[in-house]
């Protein structure tokens, strides 16, 4: 339950940032968001790595229980981290828009 807590806040906190800004310090912060969202995602494919996996053995037949190729843990940190790839390069190839007062 500890991780899907963590990724709630680093997804809260990347969507209170923004993640495409459109002047000089909207950048700054799409960067910070981006970065907490690569950070964020490779936190939770290390947990996942980390993490035991120890699966019960059943002496009695020779059935084994399935164990998926990937977890959802996994799978979320994936889509973190490309998240904050696409985001870094959407912010570095859009044009300031110039905001004058």
């Amino acid at each position: 339950m500890g991780l899907k807590r963590a990724l709630a806040v680093v997804v809260a906190i990347t969507l209170a940032t923004g993640c495409f800004g459109y002047n000089k310090s909207a950048k700054r912060w799409a960067y910070v968001g981006n970065t907490v969202l690569i950070l964020g995602g490779g936190g939770a494919i290390a947990a996942d790595q980390l993490s035991s996996k120890e699966v019960p053995s059943m002496t009695t037949t020779a059935a084994r229980t399935y164990e998926p190729p990937f977890s959802g843990a996994l799978l979320a940190g994936v889509v973190l981290v490309t998240a904050g790839l696409v985001g870094i390069v959407f912010t570095a190839t859009r044009p300031n828009l110039k905001t004058s007062r």
